[in-house]
C-alpha cells in the first residue's frame, strides 16, 4: 500500500513565521493588509522577499536588516514532523511539499535544514502562480504524479487550506503537532 503524502511548509515543518513578525509589530488592519496583499503577492510571485521586506519595515517601523535579522530568528524547524515525514519515506510513501512562498525562501530553507531529498516532489506557489487556497494549486500537485495512489493526505495548519479537499482525492489532515499527526495518520 502505497500513499502520497503532501505537507505544507509554514506552521508545519518550519515555524509560521510571518505570524510570528506580525503580531509582535502590527495592528489588526495592517495585518490583514499585510496577509491579503503583500503576502499574497509574494506567494504568487509577483513581487519579491526583498520588497516584502521593504513594506514589512515600513508599517513595522524597523529597518530592512532589522526586519530581516529577526525574521530570521524566528525561522525554527519542527525536527518531530521533520521525524514523520522521514518515517513515512522509509515505509515506501512518496511525500511532497505544497507550500505557499517565494521559491528562494523555500530553498534558503531547505539549504539552512538540510531537508534537500525529504520529498520526491515540491511544489512552491511562486513558481506557479497560484497559492492555497486556489484549487488549481492542489490539482496541479496531484496530476504531476503518474501513479495510482492508495490514498493522498494532505496536512496543513491553516483550515482554510483544508477545503473541498476530497474533489481531488485528497483527505485533509489539520495540522495540531507531530504527535497529533502520527495517531490521525496510523504511523
Amino acid at each position: 500500500m502505497r500513499n502520497l503524502y503532501i505537507f505544507d511548509c509554514f506552521g508545519v515543518i518550519i515555524s509560521e513565521v510571518s505570524s510570528l513578525f506580525t503580531d509582535k509589530y502590527l495592528n489588526d488592519e495592517q495585518k490583514k493588509y499585510m496577509r491579503s496583499v503583500v503576502f499574497r503577492n509574494l506567494d504568487k510571485g509577483v513581487i519579491t522577499m526583498d520588497d516584502m521586506f521593504v513594506t514589512l519595515a515600513e508599517l513595522s517601523n524597523v529597518s530592512v536588516e532589522q526586519a530581516k535579522r529577526e525574521w530570521a530568528s524566528y525561522e525554527c524547524l519542527f525536527a518531530d514532523t521533520v521525524d514523520v515525514i522521514k518515517q513515512l519515506k522509509a515505509q515506501g510513501h512518496c511525500i511532497a511539499l505544497l507550500s505557499n512562498a517565494a521559491t528562494s525562501y523555500i530553498d534558503y530553507l531547505f539549504n539552512k535544514y538540510g531537508l534537500f531529498g525529504l520529498f520526491d516532489k515540491v511544489f512552491v506557489s511562486a513558481a506557479y502562480g497560484y497559492a492555497k487556497p486556489d484549487c488549481e494549486f492542489y490539482k496541479l500537485c496531484v496530476d504531476s504524479f503518474t501513479e495510482q495512489f492508495n490514498n493522498i493526505y494532505f496536512t496543513d495548519d491553516n483550515p482554510n487550506n483544508l477545503r473541498d479537499l476530497e474533489r481531488f482525492g485528497i483527505t485533509p489532515i489539520l495540522f495540531k503537532g507531530a504527535s497529533d499527526l502520527v495517531q490521525k495518520l496510523g504511523v
